[in-house]
């Protein structure tokens, strides 16, 4: 899978402000980016990669008083002078207990995400996008890529949790938190804090591909819990992809 190179060169304004927002204050909030590159696409690509949510297995790490999730993951490696992608075969997940005190020093292994999702347009257009804010930041690098696709759950009487750990780390070098849907939730706010503990960004994230992206070496996050609106359905749900990018150790 060859990136873009439209969007790894691009030179939109939108994308080189986020990158100079990302040096300086080491996180960015953008629903223009990379929605707008998403949106290009279609309504069938999208509508084919947002359904892959629907086929995501039940959590078994996470026990009933954490609350309830869904999630697959896969890893791709990206090589900067062959400007390739390849996707691996490994679904092992580790995070230090320093990083994750819930589920840290645990070898976890997921089920690997669908074909559908990893052949997706959709998909190569984000990691091309996330790519090219990565090249304007720190400059071309080889990086591992793992892609985390979670539903958070919650009903009539369980909150839904996206960091059942609390505010924390998730110990990569960028994240990029990217909204896929909510249905039937309220709450779920996404909030950034600095070392020292102030609160630096908060907003609840509504829209398709609305995205959020932190040096995670420098500054922590939480997600506050789901509560299901009640409105139409007494089941509610948060669909997340998460990116993590670090920078390969060769």
């Amino acid at each position: 899978m060859s990136a873009g190179h439209a969007l790894r060169h691009s030179g939109d304004a939108v994308l080189k402000e986020l990158a100079e927002q990302l040096r300086h204050r080491h996180y960015v909030h953008s629903d223009q980016y990379p929605a707008a590159q998403v949106a290009r696409l279609g309504r069938g690509d999208c509508r084919a990669f947002n359904a892959t949510w629907e086929r995501l297995p039940r959590d078994g790490y996470l026990h009933a008083q954490n609350g309830v999730r869904e999630r697959r993951i896969c890893k791709f490696e990206y090589r900067h002078r062959a400007h390739q992608w390849t996707p691996l075969p490994d679904c092992h997940f580790f995070q230090a207990q320093a990083h994750n005190p819930l589920l840290g020093g645990v070898q976890r292994t997921y089920t690997r995400s669908e074909a559908a999702f990893i052949d997706s347009a959709v998909l190569r257009t984000l990691l091309a996008a996330d790519l090219a804010l990565m090249e304007l930041t720190v400059g071309p690098r080889d990086w591992l890529v793992t892609c985390h696709q979670f539903r958070i759950l919650c009903d009539e009487r369980n909150a839904g949790h996206a960091t059942p750990e609390g505010r924390h780390r998730d110990g990569h070098d960028f994240v990029f938190q990217h909204l896929i849907q909510r249905q039937q939730v309220t709450g779920g706010e996404s909030r950034i804090f600095a070392e020292e503990g102030d609160c630096v960004f908060s907003a609840t994230l509504t829209d398709y591909m609305e995205t959020v992206v932190l040096n995670d070496r420098i500054l922590l996050h939480e997600v506050s819990p789901l509560q299901t609106s009640g409105m139409h359905s007494d089941r509610g749900s948060r669909d997340m992809l998460i990116i993590d990018f670090d920078l390969a150790d060769y």
